[in-house]
């Protein structure tokens, strides 16, 4: 009797740890910093980027570096997030943290990233976003209003993360389906001068 009951007691506690979220597991935080920052700046070749650019699309921007392990084990996964999301409202935007061009560029190399990368050499950036670590992740609507913001290395094709980015992009997918089908809007008529004048 006293077997069954600690088998069951063993098979609750498991049943109950399997439901229970994983504590370790990256989560979204909302965004309450008020207006989404700006963010522009030159890339490697010394090409502009901006942000206000890709309104329109659901935008993952991370800000990542180097010399960060989970974040060049997570940029190869974000490349491949793109390319499965090719033809849609979705764009990554990756921010390098304080590094140079060189640097930069050899790291891409390296590990075959395939994404545009702004350059925050003094960082300024990234404070404005309240960057507290690396990599941090944020999304942003396609209206260009970040939503939620995450800390640490991230699957973004699955589970939490993959749900929410994938309500952002069938919103924007939705909003642009509706713009196309409404009638254009009419010109303003001029006032005409009164000929009496």
């Amino acid at each position: 009797m006293i077997g069954a009951a600690r088998a069951a007691a063993i098979a609750l506690a498991l049943v109950a740890s399997a439901a229970a979220p994983d504590d370790d597991a990256p989560r979204l935080r909302p965004w309450t910093r008020g207006e989404t920052p700006a963010l522009a700046g030159g890339d490697v070749a010394g090409r502009r980027l901006d942000l206000r650019s890709l309104r329109g699309r659901v935008v993952l921007v991370q800000f990542w570096a180097s010399w960060c392990e989970p974040c060049a084990d997570e940029l190869p996964a974000l490349v491949k997030l793109q390319a499965s999301h090719r033809g849609r409202p979705f764009a990554v935007l990756t921010v390098n943290y304080g590094e140079g061009p060189a640097r930069v560029e050899q790291f891409k190399r390296e590990h075959a990233v395939e994404l545009p990368v702004l350059l925050d050499r003094d960082r300024r950036a990234a404070a404005a976003w309240g960057v507290g670590g690396l990599p941090m992740s944020f999304l942003v609507d396609a209206e260009g209003r970040v939503r939620s913001s995450l800390f640490g290395e991230a699957d973004w094709s699955a589970g939490e993360l993959g749900r929410a980015l994938e309500r952002l992009v069938v919103a924007a997918e939705r909003r642009a389906k509706e713009a196309e089908h409404r009638p254009p809007a009419r010109p303003a008529r001029r006032a005409e001068a009164d000929p009496r004048r």
